[in-house]
C-alpha cells in the first residue's frame, strides 16, 4: 500500500470542484401518482434554478415532463414548497414565470389554466375528483403591504378561482376526505409562526362545494398541528405537539385523540408548504420521527422503527406498500429511495450525489454534544477531514468551518451534502451546530431560543468551536464561521461579541434587526417578535442585537454574498453592513447576485460563492 500523502490542512486536492457544487440539482415534493408512478422537483443550477417536473413509471427511469421556460415553482410564503398535482394522467403545476396555473400532459406542451396578470399565487394543490377542482393555499394582492392568504377552489375546466377560507393571516394542507365532504386544513395568525401554534380545522362541504360550520380540533400556541391526512376509510390523522414533541393524533367527533406514542418528534418546520411526514400505506400509517437530531421511518400502528439508515428524511410519498423517502431537507434533498415494506426490495430513484465522491474521500457525521453557557447543553455534527491517501503533518490539527444553519428554526442535516464534503475533502474539519431553538430535539429545547436570539445561538456556535479546539480536533487559532439568512445574523453577532474566529462568512444574512419588522416579507414580518422580544417595548433589546450599531466590534475579515431580488433580507442590509465595514478599514468583500432570492439557485452564482469563500479561507487562514 502506497504511503500517505503529507499535504498541509485546507490546501488538499478536493474531488468536489465548485463546478459540482454549482451544478447541483436539489430535489423536493415527491408524490405517488395514482398509477404508482413516482413524481419530483427538481431545481437546476444548470438552468438558472428552473423547477423541472421528472416522472419515473414503477420501475422506470426518470423523464423530465415540462421543458424550458416552464419552471414548476411556488412563491406563496415566498419559501414557497409544494407546487403540483396529479390530476387524470396530466399534471396542474404553478409556473414560477407568472405564478399562474397551468396543465401538462407527459409528451405536450402545458396549457396555461389560470388567467395572467391577476396577482394570484397558488401552492399545495388537491384534487377535488367530484366537483372538477383543485383546492390550493393561495396568495392575492391585498389592500395592505402584505398580500392575503386563503384557500380557494380552482375550476379545472375554465380556471375560476373561488375562495373557500379566507379571514386569517396564513392557511396550509389542505386535506380532503375520499368522498368529498370534508375539508381539513391548518391555519394560524400574527404573530405566531405555525411551528408555534397551527390550528387544526374541519369543515363539511355543501352542494356547491363551500365550507360550512369549521370545526376547530385542536392545535393552537399551546403546541401546533402538523399535516392533516385523510385515510381510505375516511379517518383524520395529523401530528399534533402534546408535551414536548409532536404525537400521531386522529379525529374523534370534534376533538383529537392521540394513537400511540413515538420516541420523538412527528413533524418538521413549515418552513416549505406541503412538507409530509405522514403517508398512507396498506394496512396503516408510517411517519418520519426525528429524534436527536436524526430522522428515522416509523410504522405508526406499532411503533416499530423500519429505517433507521437515512440520517435526515425531509419527504416522503406512499403508495400501496411502497414507501419513497427524499434524503436530506424537504426541498433540497439529494436522493430519492423507494422501499417496499411488504418485500423488503429497494432501489434508489434519484441520486444527484451518486459517484461524484468515492467513499473513502467521505467525512461521514458524528453527532456530538456539548456544555454551553448557563448550564445547558447544545448539539452538533462533527465532520473530521478526510481525503484518501492525504492526511496533515504530524502534529498539526485542521483548520475549523462552524456552520450555522438558517431559520433559526432549522436543522442540520445527516445525509452528508457536497456543502460539507467541499470542506473536509480539502483539509477542513466542519462542525454543523443545531444550537438552542434547532428542531429535532423537541418543542422545549426550540423554545430555548425564544428572545434569546444573537445571544444563544451565538453562544452555542462559540462553545462548540472551544469544545473542538479544547479536544485536540482542531486548530484553535485557524476557526471560521459561516452561515446563511438567520445562520448569516449568527456569523455577524459571532464576529461582534466574541474573539473565537479568525474570520466569518455571511450568506443573505441580518444585520438590522429592527428594519427587518418593516423591511421583510409577510411570512417572518413577526418573527422576530417571538425571537428577540415584543415590539416596540422591547427596542432597545432589537438595536443591543443589531450588529449594524456596533461595527467597531468587529475586528475579523468578513466577506458577504447576497441576492439582489431577496425579499426575506433585503440586499440594502447586506450592502450597508459591507460598506460601513470597509470604511473602517476591515476587509470586506461584497458579492451580489443579480437574479438570485433568498437562497441561491443559479449555476454561477454557486459556482462563484464557493470558490470565492474558500479562496477567501485560504487567504485570512494563510493556509497557502
Amino acid at each position: 500500500m502506497d504511503e500517505p500523502r503529507i499535504l498541509p490542512y485546507g490546501t488538499w486536492p478536493s474531488p468536489v470542484a465548485p463546478e459540482q457544487l454549482g451544478q447541483q440539482v436539489r430535489i423536493g415534493a415527491p408524490t405517488s401518482g395514482p398509477d404508482g408512478a413516482l413524481w419530483w422537483v427538481e431545481s437546476r443550477p444548470t438552468e438558472q434554478g428552473r423547477g423541472v417536473l421528472v416522472r419515473a413509471a414503477p420501475g422506470g427511469y426518470p423523464l423530465d415532463v415540462v421543458g424550458g421556460p416552464w419552471s414548476v415553482r411556488t412563491r406563496v410564503h415566498e419559501y414557497g414548497g409544494r407546487a403540483y398535482v396529479v390530476v387524470d394522467g396530466r399534471v396542474v403545476f404553478s409556473h414560477d414565470g407568472d405564478g399562474c396555473l397551468s396543465s401538462v400532459t407527459p409528451g405536450a406542451d402545458p396549457e396555461r389554466l389560470t388567467a395572467p396578470n391577476q396577482g394570484w399565487r397558488f401552492a399545495e394543490p388537491v384534487v377535488d375528483a367530484g366537483r372538477g377542482r383543485l383546492v390550493c393555499v393561495a396568495e392575492r394582492p391585498g389592500a395592505a403591504k402584505h398580500p392575503d392568504n386563503l384557500l380557494v377552489a380552482v375550476s379545472l375546466a375554465d380556471g375560476a378561482v373561488t375562495p373557500l377560507v379566507e379571514g386569517r393571516t396564513f392557511v396550509a394542507a389542505p386535506a380532503l376526505s375520499p368522498d368529498g365532504r370534508t375539508l381539513a386544513w391548518l391555519a394560524w395568525d400574527h404573530p405566531h409562526m405555525p411551528w408555534d401554534a397551527a390550528e387544526l380545522w374541519v369543515a363539511e362541504l355543501d352542494a356547491g362545494g363551500a365550507p360550512i360550520r369549521p370545526v376547530h380540533l385542536g392545535g393552537g400556541p399551546g403546541g401546533a398541528a402538523f399535516q392533516p391526512l385523510f385515510t381510505a376509510d375516511g379517518t383524520l390523522w395529523c401530528a399534533l405537539e402534546a408535551g414536548d414533541a409532536a404525537q400521531l393524533h386522529r379525529r374523534e367527533g370534534d376533538g383529537l385523540v392521540p394513537v400511540g406514542q413515538v420516541d420523538g418528534e412527528l413533524s418538521a418546520p413549515l418552513w416549505q408548504l406541503g412538507v409530509r411526514t405522514l403517508g398512507a400505506v396498506d394496512g396503516g400509517l408510517v411517519g418520519v420521527v426525528t429524534r436527536q437530531g436524526r430522522s428515522v421511518l416509523v410504522d405508526l400502528r406499532d411503533g416499530a422503527v423500519l429505517d433507521d439508515t437515512r440520517g435526515t428524511i425531509g419527504d416522503l410519498a406512499t403508495h400501496g406498500a411502497r414507501v419513497t423517502l427524499a434524503l436530506g431537507w424537504s426541498g433540497s434533498a439529494t436522493q430519492l429511495v423507494e422501499r417496499d415494506l411488504a418485500t423488503g426490495a429497494e432501489r434508489t430513484v434519484v441520486d444527484v450525489q451518486g459517484g461524484w465522491l468515492d467513499p473513502a474521500d467521505r467525512s461521514e457525521p458524528e453527532h456530538v454534544t456539548f456544555p454551553t453557557a448557563g448550564g445547558e447543553q447544545a448539539h452538533a455534527l462533527f465532520f473530521a477531514p478526510r481525503r484518501a491517501g492525504i492526511r496533515g503533518p504530524a502534529g498539526a490539527l485542521p483548520p475549523l468551518v462552524v456552520m450555522a444553519h438558517g431559520g433559526p428554526t432549522g436543522g442540520t442535516t445527516f445525509t452528508p451534502t457536497a456543502r460539507v464534503q467541499f470542506f473536509t475533502t480539502r483539509g477542513f474539519a466542519v462542525l454543523d451546530v443545531n444550537y438552542r431553538g434547532s428542531t429535532g430535539y423537541g418543542r422545549a429545547y426550540r423554545e430555548l431560543l425564544r428572545e434569546g436570539w444573537g445571544i444563544v445561538d451565538v453562544e452555542d456556535c462559540v462553545a462548540g468551536a472551544r469544545w473542538a479546539a479544547d479536544t485536540g480536533r482542531v486548530d484553535p487559532q485557524r476557526m471560521v464561521i459561516r452561515g446563511g439568512s438567520a445562520g448569516g445574523y449568527t456569523v455577524l453577532q459571532a464576529l461582534a461579541n466574541h474573539d473565537v474566529f479568525r474570520a466569518g462568512a455571511c450568506h443573505y444574512g441580518i444585520s438590522d434587526l429592527e428594519a427587518l419588522l418593516t423591511d421583510t416579507h409577510k411570512f417572518e414580518s413577526h418573527y422576530d417578535r417571538a425571537l428577540v422580544g415584543p415590539y416596540p417595548e422591547a427596542r432597545d433589546r432589537f438595536v443591543a442585537r443589531s450588529p449594524v450599531h456596533y461595527p467597531e466590534r468587529i475586528t475579523v475579515p468578513v466577506v458577504f454574498f447576497q441576492g439582489l431580488e431577496d425579499k426575506a433580507v433585503p440586499p440594502a442590509q447586506t450592502e450597508r453592513m459591507a460598506e460601513i465595514l470597509r470604511s473602517r478599514g476591515i476587509d470586506a468583500p461584497y458579492h451580489g447576485y443579480e437574479g438570485e432570492q433568498h437562497g441561491f439557485r443559479k449555476e454561477e452564482t454557486l459556482r462563484h460563492a464557493h470558490e470565492t469563500e474558500l479562496a477567501f479561507y485560504r487567504r485570512v487562514l494563510d493556509l497557502g
